[in-house]
């Protein structure tokens, strides 16, 4: 059975490099290769001494890059695709065109064959796949950075998906790291040096945690608890008798993607309904639970047949603890008195800026909540799709280091993270919320208003 499941596969994956050495070596062949690209750009740019037009310049090299990166991003899995992913979550974080691009390692991420699909389950079960499946699909669902996973059937009639570790990506992953970093921060091809670190470390502490499936079942069998008299939030429960350090078998949900089935919607108030619960789900958790499902790209959520809300892959869950999110509502109830010292203040409390950086000066600080606030500032409802503030906000940053050196704690890394995959979410979604009036309903019910 299982060779007839190989034949079904065909030769459409491809073979995951596992070797530490090959792997480095091509992500340190990418760097140059990007570099001096961006480097011929600059040479192109130096006489005119115009710092604008050179990152201009370095911006338009990366992008003749793009599909090169999205390449070898999507071949090497682990860190390299995983940062891949997390720069790509918020359309408007960097280059919208490259933020395209970089979209395909959600969608077309190259699966791995069938005989390491097959290896890697056999000897993660220590059984043959045909003793645990009465069919298993040899088509993965989908292939992301640590894993893929594929749709299969018990012997008791169970559909369960199943997710496998690509080999190799937790031995490689500090390796894999430093080469991304390098490549990232190379000519600042992609953001600042500040956001470049705080995004390497923060892929670092991720996959720490995806890397561990056990782990990653404790976490789906906790949001089933959580959510458990919530039937529009559904979270699939893990199979417990088939959960090891690199397979996860769990219960199957069918769905579509969350985005393309809201936007297949005609009704326009139960499209705005669907994007306000799916924004509600996300304060709820932070908010409330103080636990988030911190993997916020868009192939983690699925609307069922019913419309409702089916949240995936819990490899990422981060805790808080009350006083930071509070602290969170506190600077939003500052921010909307006008009172923008006392944000200053209540940020620096909960650990923005570092080793003494003094906050911007406070007309800076507001002009920039303006803008990236903007959702927030109006009561009635906001259409993010019409949200363009990539432009703005990279214009506003050259001018003003002090905002870019007043880096939020690292606690809140994966929080920012989260509120930029909602707003790429909300910015695909042909949908409006009401945030204001939401964001206000949460610091009543925390006493904060």
């Amino acid at each position: 059975m299982a060779k007839d499941w190989a034949r079904l596969a065909g030769e459409k994956g491809k073979k995951v490099e596992k070797g530490r050495l090959r792997r480095a070596l091509k992500l340190g062949g990418l760097a140059t290769r990007v570099t001096g690209s961006m480097l011929k750009a600059q040479i192109g740019r130096i006489s005119r001494r115009d710092t604008d037009q050179n990152l201009d310049a370095m911006a338009s090299a990366a992008l003749e890059n793009a599909q090169r990166i999205v390449d070898v991003m999507g071949q090497m899995k682990g860190a390299a695709m995983k940062i891949g992913q997390i720069l790509s979550s918020d359309p408007d974080m960097i280059d919208p065109a490259f933020a395209e691009r970089l979209a395909t390692l959600h969608r077309e991420a190259p699966p791995m064959d069938f005989v390491t699909l097959a290896a890697q389950i056999e000897r993660g079960l220590d059984r043959p796949i045909d003793a645990v499946f009465k069919f298993f699909d040899a088509e993965p669902l989908g292939a992301a950075s640590i894993g893929q996973v594929h749709r299969a059937t018990l012997f008791d009639g169970r559909e369960v998906a199943v997710k496998v570790q690509y080999p190799g990506v937790a031995e490689s992953l500090e390796s894999d790291l430093q080469n991304m970093a390098t490549l990232i921060k190379l000519g600042r091809m992609f953001m600042t040096k500040e956001r470049a670190d705080a995004f390497v470390a923060e892929a670092r502490d991720a996959l720490l945690k995806e890397t561990d499936y056990i782990r990653e079942a404790e976490s789906l069998t906790r949001f089933c608890a959580l959510f458990a008299d919530r039937p529009d939030i559904r979270v699939p429960a893990p199979i417990p008798e088939l959960v090891r350090p690199t397979v996860l078998v769990m219960e199957y949900i069918e769905g579509r993607p969350f985005d393309e089935a809201v936007n297949a919607i005609e009704d326009p108030q139960e499209r705005d309904r669907l994007a306000t619960h799916f924004v509600e789900t996300f304060v709820h958790m932070f908010h409330e639970l103080h636990v988030l499902h911190a993997d916020p790209h868009p192939g983690n959520f699925l609307l069922d047949a019913d419309h409702n809300l089916v949240l995936l892959d819990f490899g990422c869950v981060r805790e808080f603890r009350p006083e930071v999110a509070d602290a969170v509502l506190h600077m939003l109830d500052a921010y909307w008195e006008q009172d923008v010292p006392r944000l200053i203040r209540i940020a620096q409390d909960i650990g923005f800026g570092r080793d003494g950086t003094p906050a911007p000066e406070p007309e800076v600080f507001a002009e920039y909540l303006d803008m990236i606030l903007e959702p927030l500032a109006e009561y009635g409802t906001f259409r993010f799709a019409d949200f363009k503030v990539h432009g703005r906000v990279r214009t506003f940053l050259r001018g003003h280091l002090s905002m870019i050196r007043f880096v939020p704690p690292a606690e809140l890394l994966l929080y920012f993270r989260v509120l930029a995959g909602m707003k790429g979410m909300m910015t695909r979604t042909n949908a409006a919320v009401a945030l204001r009036r939401m964001a206000q309903d949460v610091c009543e019910r925390r006493g904060i208003r």
